[in-house]
């Protein structure tokens, strides 16, 4: 019992980890840190959106997933629909997470830094999924008889951290990203204070936003996977998609001494 309780602390500071680097890395941008409590409830709702997410995936797109001449249906969902749920799984879990903190309202950066905590939290919980299905790769099935009684051989610790690492540099770095778009539409329309339907339209724009960069993220992962090549893609989103981003975060930061929020 000891081992197995070992182990499960194992796989989840292993699946938070590379959340917490990022999430160390977008706070030290921020001049005024926020309180810990509540980056805290936003990182966690993130990881709770996740299973929310994870039920209407399954019940909305599961049978046509699993159709295998399906092929063009699947590539459409896993191009088009996932990513948008994903995305607006992710406004929702900043939304609600931020909607009674006082403190989301003294930065126009607040949008940004916390819709990427929440981010994070997703992409943690995305991790712990990963690291689960890794087991059940390795025949490795966790069911109620050996919940409390299993072990894990050096071979599957070993790519459990490969896996995880390759995350760290993608998929959690995408993550953040692509939350941190639609926390800039949502800033810019807090700092342009025009009616509601003006602030409304800037976030759905920052959510379609987010989710065709998630897409084409998720076209060229796949492409990766029938030729190495395409890992170069890979990269070059993420690196231009960061400096997009940082350029666009210093924009929404020097605004605060003229317009506040």
């Amino acid at each position: 019992m000891i081992s197995s309780l070992f182990y499960f602390f194992f796989l989840f500071i292993l699946s938070v980890t590379p959340s917490l680097i990022w999430l160390n890395y977008y706070l030290k941008k921020d001049s005024d840190l926020e309180p810990r409590r509540w980056l805290i409830i936003a990182f966690w709702s993130g990881i709770f959106i996740t299973i929310i997410v994870g039920v209407v995936e399954n019940s909305v797109f599961g049978e046509w997933i699993e159709i295998p001449a399906n092929q063009d249906l699947k590539n459409i969902v896993f191009f088009l629909f996932l990513p948008f749920l994903e995305e607006v799984g992710k406004f929702v879990a900043t939304f609600f997470s931020t909607f009674k903190n006082p403190h989301f309202r003294d930065e126009t950066t607040d949008p940004i830094i916390y819709a990427i905590t929440a981010g994070l939290g997703f992409a943690a919980a995305e991790n712990l999924k990963v690291c689960f299905s890794v087991l059940q790769e390795n025949m490795i099935l966790l069911d109620w008889q050996s919940l409390l009684n299993f072990s894990l051989p050096a071979s599957v610790i070993n790519s459990l951290i490969i896996t995880i690492f390759i995350r760290l540099i993608s998929a959690v770095f995408l993550h953040a990203s692509s939350c941190a778009v639609f926390g800039y539409f949502w800033a810019i329309g807090r700092i342009l204070k025009k009616n509601r339907n003006v602030v409304i339209g800037l976030i759905v724009f920052g959510i379609i936003m987010a989710s065709l960069l998630h897409s084409c993220y998720n076209y060229l992962i796949m492409k990766t996977s029938e030729n190495i090549y395409f890992a170069f893609g890979v990269a070059a989103l993420l690196i231009i998609s960061n400096y997009i981003i940082s350029r666009a975060y210093k924009q929404v930061e020097s605004y605060q001494k003229y317009y506040g929020v």
